[in-house]
Order: C-alpha cells, then structure tokens, then sequence
C-alpha cells in the first residue's frame, strides 16, 4: 500500500533528478554482532583467523578498486586505496589483537570494538572531511567481520531500475549495486564531503542526503518516488502534473550536463567582464590531472591533516617536503594554498594533543595547537613547506585565527626558520604568501587589523556558519538552522570582504558554500574573488558564473543584506538563478 503523498527537504549532493519506485537497502554495518568470548589456548587461533579475514579483505579491495578503475578513472579508484591503508593500519591491527588476547573476545567483536572506537574518534575531528572517514572504518569493519562469519552481502538484485533508500551507503555497497538498475540514492546519513557522495557524482547518480528515518521505516517498494539533486528535494507518490513537470526538467538537465565539458576551457567570467577564479580542494594522493582537467586555476585548499593521521608515526621533514614538492611541480605556475594541520583534541590525535578535551571544536586545534603546544610540529611542518616553495607557486594558509597574536607570532617563526634554513644553506623560497582562514567571528571582526599583516583571506565557510549561527550542521536536532545565506553570515562575508579591499588582499571561499550554486550570484555580489572546491562541481559553477553579471550580483547582494531571514535571501538568489541560468530553474 502506498503512502499518502508528500514533499520532504533533504540535502542534495549529487545532481540530477531521477523518478521511479523504491529499493529499500538495508546496510550490512558492524552492528549488531553477538559478544563473543574464547578460552586462552583459543587465543593464537583466534588471531590467525583475524588475519586471515584481513587478506581476504585486502584482496576484495583490490578487485573492487580495478573494479572502478574501469567504470571511472584513477582519482574514483583512489577510494579504496584509503580503505585498503585501513586493513593495513597497524594500530588498528593491534586493537582488535589486544581485544582477543587482552579481553579474550572473538575476533569478531573485537573487530566490532575496534571500528566503533576508531569511527569515533573520527567522528569527533573538527573537520566535516575527516569525520566522513567514520563511514570508510565502518565500511572496512563490516567486510572484515563479514569475512570471519562469511557473511559478505549479495548484490541487491531487483526487477526493475530503481531508487535506492537506506539509512547509511557505505562505498562497498555503492560499488556493489549494479549501475544500470540504480536511478537515485536517497540516504539519511551523510554530506556533500562522503565518498559514497563523491562516488554518486562521479557515476552521475543524482542523491540526497538527511532523508528522514520516520520517512524512510514508512516506505514500501510500492511506493514511487522523485529524488531532485538539484534542490533537494524528494517527492514522494507524485501526482500526474507533477511527474510530467519532472519528466520533462530531466530532459532538460541531461542536455545541459552533457554540453558543461565543453566550457572547461573558457574563463570562468562574468557577461560585464569580472574573472571569478575557480581552484580546486585537494587532498593527499588526490591526482593532479583531475584539477588540471577541470580548468582549476590552481589549488585554493590543499588539507595536510591526512599526513598527521597516524599517531604511531609522524612524518618528518624530508617526507613532508616531497609530498609539497610533488603537488607544486605538479601545477607548475599555477597557485598552490597549503593550509598547516588543522587537528583538534580528538582522541585519535594523542600522539600530537596531550591531553584530551570535552569539547575540541572549541578547544587547542588548529593554529592555536601549533602554537601553544605542538611548535616543534608546526616548525617542522613550516620548514618542509618553506624549502617546498622553490619549486612552485605555494602559498600557505594558518586555520582557526582569532586574535592578531597568532598571524604576528606565525610569522615571527618563520623569520627564525629562514635564518636556520639560510645558516644550513638549504635552499628555500623566502616570500611566500602567508594567509589567514577566516573561520570565526572573532577573525571576522579583526579582519581589518589582520588584512594588514595577511597577503589573502580564505573564507571558510563551514566552520564560520556553525561558529556564527552556534549550530552543528552534523546534529540532526539542530541542523536545519545552519543556513548559509542567514543574514548574520552574509554580514560576515561583507565585512570580511571590505576589510581585505581596503589592503587590496584577495579573498577565497573554500567551504561547502562555495560549491552551493544557489549561494554563487550572493558570493560574486559580495566582492569574493576566487571559489575553491572539489574538481567536480566546477563545469556547473563556471557555466553558472558566465551566465551572470557583476552589477547585477552586486544589487542582489545588497537586498539580501536587508533580508530579515534566510528563506528570503535564498528566494531572491534562487530567482536570479531562475532568471539566468534557466537549466537549472528549480536549484
């Protein structure tokens, strides 16, 4: 029996729009396993068939990295490659080996233990990208326990094409769905930054996420649905008029997304003129030639948090300066913004952070960990990057300011570290571009004073908003008031913006924001030189950008300031959108 019709809002993160019935999935995980105990003459045995599981896992990996490697390219592929350094992760090895030995449970459990542990840990990271790596440890738990009770799923097999609607996707199960029979994902867990939402772009699978779970336990494989990735929006058992309006805006969209590769050679300019750079958010082993590809100028964000992620073992110097090295060589004269550790005080952080804290969102992350109790990490860091920069265009961003102290002392180190470098005779580049993440309220308030003494500003959005607004985007509780274009967040850009043209300083947007086409004519309005983002959303954002023009953004931008609501904002650049870019008339 089907369910009375209606509309949720959830978040869109892949576009397109597909219509058809239901698949309900559900998610192998790591839940739900029993506790298990052995006897200690089983312990050594228990071990071995841990480690075996591990092989068996590691291969699976393997073939479904080949797997992808052929439906996509080698940057989708990658995925696996982070998956298969988890099997390979010796701490987490020897949790789980300490909770067969140690507690005497099985290796199934153990396993279980070890993955919610760690996906916690992960989970508690100040940083949306790592925090999605909970999902990739829960995703290698379940094949590893599925593996020791040789319980790995099927392929879900059904009688017609159909939307995909589960609580979690994990890159194992996404992978695994036969594409051809797969429309839509609609999902309750995840964000834009997933790899199972990365995976849904790169296969043109239109999905949304934050569906709710009341909505999702009510559907039935009865039910039709219409999963819009443009807006966000699903509709569930649509009436006539509606499916055809549907029918005939996925039409229109598979003709536009088809034509967006031939625009990635042109300038990403306004229609009066204005050159709104486009860069590309990179992470360690990420491929060059995919920002290349994408017509990037350069990169506007490249984390280095990735390379600080083991505790059992920090990189040093010269290991640092080669992965540096390789990504300025590989843009050439293109920019390259390298944005120093950004670690919280997370428990999996402890061989960097000293003691652990109640709340590291607000707590000794960022710069103010670099500074105040990891300098030894931070110089190191600093020199690498320093000698780096003779072989390219790098400028290097500092996370989490919110006092001038912090930029004065930075660059005070530095000073101190070129003459160390200088009395070495170790070449290094000795003008390097030093700017400042705008990322709290506090920066934004200073921002003029730190104009002065910063080459650029990088706006980042996602932790600006939630600091700004006090609203954690990941709380279900609380996640529909996170709204980029409130008003409060756009007087923050403003400001922003105007303090750094006052010292004829650049700003960049690097966070979520700057991928969201509907905030794209706001950004361009408030005086935002550059957008940095994954290389995929960029062929939308550069057609979106041609089809716009300055004066009339600025205008935009200004009655948005006098908006008393996000909801007006949105709805006065959702009608510009509509206006000029009518392929995407209901973003």
């Amino acid at each position: 029996m089907q369910i009375p019709s209606r509309t949720i809002q959830a978040t869109p993160v892949a576009p397109g729009i597909a219509i058809g019935r239901v698949m309900l999935l559900h998610s192998s995980g790591s839940r739900n396993v029993p506790v298990t105990t052995i006897e200690p003459e089983e312990v050594s045995a228990e071990i071995s068939r841990f480690h075996a599981a591990l092989d068996i896992t590691k291969k699976q990996l393997h073939d479904l990295r080949e797997q992808l490697k052929s439906q996509l390219n080698e940057k989708e592929a990658d995925i696996f490659d982070a998956h298969i350094l988890l099997v390979d992760d010796r701490t987490m090895t020897t949790e789980v080996e300490k909770n067969i030995t140690t507690e005497r449970f099985g290796a199934e459990y153990s396993v279980h233990l070890a993955v919610e542990k760690f996906s916690a840990a992960f989970a508690a990271v100040p940083d949306e990208y790592l925090q999605e790596r909970a999902m990739d440890v829960k995703d290698v738990g379940a094949r590893i326990i599925g593996n020791l009770s040789d319980r790995i799923p099927a392929q879900q097999l059904h009688d017609e094409p159909r939307i995909i609607a589960t609580s979690t996707l994990t890159p194992s199960e996404t992978v695994g769905l036969d594409r051809e029979r797969v429309l839509a994902f609609a999902v309750e867990t995840g964000s834009t930054t997933s790899h199972t939402a990365i995976l849904a772009r790169s296969l043109q699978i239109p999905a949304v996420v934050g569906v709710p779970k009341d909505v999702l336990d009510a559907l039935t494989i009865a039910d039709q649905l219409v999963v819009d990735g443009f807006s966000g929006k699903v509709i569930i058992n649509p009436d006539g008029a509606t499916l055809d309006a549907y029918r005939l805006k996925q039409q229109q969209a598979k003709k536009f997304y088809n034509q967006l590769s031939e625009d990635n050679d042109l300038l990403p300019v306004t229609r009066d003129g204005f050159v709104i750079e486009l860069a590309a958010n990179v992470d360690v082993g990420d491929d060059y030639s995919t920002v290349r590809n994408a017509g990037a100028a350069g990169v506007g964000l490249f984390r280095t948090e990735f390379i600080f992620m083991d505790p059992a073992r920090l990189p040093g110097e010269n290991e640092q300066f080669e992965i540096y090295k390789k990504l300025l060589i590989a843009a050439g004269n293109n920019p390259v913004t390298i944005r120093t550790m950004d670690i919280g005080g997370d428990k999996l952080s402890n061989a960097i952070v000293r003691s652990e804290e109640q709340n590291p969102f607000l707590g000794l992350r960022g710069i103010r960990l670099c500074l105040r109790e990891r300098r030894d990490l931070f110089e190191t860091q600093l020199r690498a990057l320093m000698r780096a920069g003779v072989h390219g265009n790098l400028q290097i961003m500092i996370p989490m300011v919110s006092c001038m102290d912090e930029i004065l002392e930075t660059k005070k180190i530095i000073a101190e570290l070129q003459q160390q470098l200088t009395g070495e005779n170790i070449p290094f580049a000795a003008n390097i571009p030093l700017g400042v993440m705008i990322e709290t309220p506090a920066a934004v308030m200073i921002s003029g004073h730190l104009a002065a003494e910063a080459d650029f500003f990088s706006i980042g959005t996602n932790d600006l908003i939630q600091y700004t607004i006090a609203t954690d985007r990941s709380n279900e509780r609380v996640g529909h008031l996170y709204r980029p274009g409130h008003p409060a967040v756009l007087q923050m850009i403003k400001l922003t913006v105007a303090n750094a043209m006052s010292h004829n300083i650049p700003v960049t947007v690097c966070g979520q924001t700057a991928e969201d086409i509907s905030m794209t004519p706001l950004l361009i309005g408030l005086g935002v030189n550059e957008l940095s983002m994954p290389p995929g959303p960029m062929p939308l954002l550069r057609r979106t950008i041609r089809q716009l023009a300055m004066a009339e953004c600025v205008e935009l931008a200004e009655q948005a300031l006098k908006c008393k609501s996000a909801a007006e904002v949105m709805e006065l650049s959702r009608r510009m959108i509509r206006r000029c870019v009518p392929e995407l008339a209901d973003v």
